[in-house]
């Protein structure tokens, strides 16, 4: 499965990056590496529907805390788009 990462998902890696290196860069970088390496496992052909049902309808969400990968799965185009990693504490 590709999986695609929209513009406003990479600016919110971009932002959690950003967050976290102004007080610890390594930190910064080690929880980008978990994201995407969660990413890369939604990847995995059966993994797309891992993550939980997600609020908007057809979406998912899957944890990497403390952060939420929300993401729609396209099974005709065998495509995964992620939509925005959010902080579990943000109001979406």
């Amino acid at each position: 499965m590709k999986v695609f990462i929209r513009l406003e998902a990479d600016a919110d890696l971009d932002g959690i990056f950003e967050w976290i290196a102004k007080d610890n860069p390594r930190a910064a970088v080690d929880m980008i590496r978990r994201i995407r390496a969660k990413l890369g496992l939604l990847a995995t052909t059966g993994f797309a529907e891992i993550g939980r049902r997600g609020r908007e309808r057809g979406t998912r969400e899957l944890i990497v805390a403390p952060y939420i990968i929300v993401y729609e799965v396209r099974k005709k185009r065998d495509e995964l788009v992620v939509l925005g990693v959010f902080h579990g504490a943000m109001r979406r």
